[in-house]
C-alpha cells in the first residue's frame, strides 16, 4: 500500500505479521524505541520472541518497506497476569517514518486479529509523553480509565527519547476496549471512588452494579496475591485477587522489603469484585497509597489501581492526557495532594 504525509510525501510499505525467525528484527525495532529498559525482559530474549510467535501466545503486525527493511510493529499478548484478556505492546515506529499514520494502520491490522468472543477486553498502556498514543486508541474506541504512575526507567539513549526533558521514569494511560465480557459484575468502592467508577464504566457501555455496602470479614483463609518486583527499575506490582486475614502482614512485608530503596514505585491492583475490596483500599491508603483509576474487564475480575512512590514524585506537569480524561485526571492530582498533605501533617 501507499501511505502518504501531511505534506504529500508518499511510502510504500506492507503490513503483515511477523514470523518467527524475525525475531531479532523485532527486537532491534524495539531497542530504537526502548533501547535497553523495556520493562517486560523477557522481549529482548531471541528464544523468548520466537517460541512466543510460534505458539501464538502473542503475535506482531510489521510495517516493510519495499527494501524488506521494517519500520514499524505492534504486538498482541495473551501472556499477562490478566487472564483472558489481550495487551496491545510495542507501538513503534521509526522515527523517520513517523507521520505517515503508520501505527494506525498497524492498530488496525492488529484489532482485525482479535477473537472477539473469547477475549474478555483489550488494553493498552499508552504513553503520556504527548497524546500521540492515546489518540490512536480512542479512534479506535477505547476508554482512558486510569493511569500508571512510575514504572521503567527512560533510556536516554534510546533514539526515542533523544533530546527528550523527560520525567525519570514512564507513566501510562490505561486505555481499554470491551469484547467479549460485557457484565462486568459486582464492584465494592470505597465511597469516594464511586463517581469515578461511574465515569469509567458508563463509557464502556457494559453492565455493573455498585455495592457500598461495608463489609470487613473476610472469607477467604488466606489472601490470594501476587508480587513482582523489577529488580532493574526498582518497581514492584501486587495483585490482590482476593484478600484475606494476612494482607496487612503481606503488605507491611512488602514495603518494608522494597520500600527503602531510593528509587522504589509500587502500583496495586486490588479486585474491585471482593467485598474485601474497600478495606484493602484503605489499608493502602494508610500507607501512603493513593487510588489512580481503574483496569476494567481485564479476565476474570476488575482492578482498581492505586499507587505509592516513597522518595520519587509524580511529574504532573509532564504527563499529557486526551481532553476527554482532564476531569478524571484532575480529579486524580487532587487525590494526591491530599495524600501528601496528610503524610505532611
Amino acid at each position: 500500500m501507499t501511505v502518504y504525509n501531511k505534506q504529500g510525501n508518499s511510502l510504500d510499505i506492507t503490513i503483515r505479521f511477523a514470523y518467527p525467525d524475525e525475531a531479532l528484527l523485532l527486537i532491534a525495532l524495539m531497542k530504537k524505541q526502548h533501547g535497553d529498559y523495556y520493562q517486560n525482559p523477557q522481549f529482548y530474549d531471541e528464544n523468548y520472541v520466537r517460541e512466543g510467535l510460534e505458539t501464538e501466545r502473542f503475535r506482531f503486525a510489521v510495517a516493510e518497506l519495499a527494501d524488506g527493511t521494517l519500520v514499524g510493529m505492534v504486538g498482541a499478548s495473551t501472556d499477562t497476569l490478566f487472564r483472558g484478556s489481550l495487551i496491545i505492546i510495542l507501538l513503534t515506529v521509526n522515527p523517520p517514518q513517523r507521520g505517515f499514520n503508520i501505527g494506525k494502520r498497524l492498530c488496525r491490522f492488529i484489532l482485525d486479529s482479535v477473537p472477539s468472543d473469547t477475549v474478555t477486553c483489550v488494553y493498552a498502556h499508552c504513553v503520556t509523553l504527548d497524546t500521540v498514543s492515546q489518540k490512536i486508541h480512542q479512534e479506535f474506541g477505547y476508554q482512558m480509565t486510569g493511569l500508571l504512575f512510575n514504572r521503567c526507567i527512560y533510556d536516554t539513549d534510546a533514539e526515542n527519547f533523544a533530546g527528550l526533558a523527560l520525567p525519570f521514569k514512564h507513566n501510562h494511560i490505561v486505555a481499554c476496549l470491551p469484547q467479549a465480557k460485557r457484565d462486568a459484575g459486582m464492584l465494592y468502592p470505597l465511597p469516594s471512588y464511586s463517581a469515578f467508577i461511574k465515569d469509567v464504566y458508563e463509557p464502556l457501555g457494559v453492565h455493573y452494579t455498585l455495592n457500598m455496602e461495608k463489609n470487613t470479614k473476610s472469607e477467604a483463609p488466606q489472601t490470594k496475591y501476587a508480587f513482582h518486583q523489577y529488580e532493574k527499575f526498582q518497581y514492584g506490582e501486587l495483585f490482590v485477587w482476593e484478600a484475606g486475614p494476612d494482607f496487612t502482614d503481606i503488605l507491611e512485608k512488602t514495603l518494608t522489603q522494597y520500600g527503602a530503596l531510593q528509587q522504589q514505585s509500587f502500583n496495586v491492583f486490588v479486585n474491585l469484585n471482593d467485598p474485601l475490596c474497600p478495606t484493602v483500599c484503605r489499608l493502602l491508603e494508610v500507607h501512603g497509597f493513593f487510588f489512580t483509576g481503574v483496569q476494567p474487564l481485564s479476565g476474570q475480575y476488575e482492578y482498581m489501581i492505586l499507587h505509592y512512590s516513597p522518595s520519587i514524585p509524580v511529574p504532573f506537569e509532564q504527563i499529557a492526557v486526551i481532553p476527554e480524561f482532564t476531569r478524571q485526571f484532575a480529579d486524580i492530582q487532587d487525590r494526591y495532594r491530599h495524600r501528601r498533605r496528610n503524610l505532611v501533617s
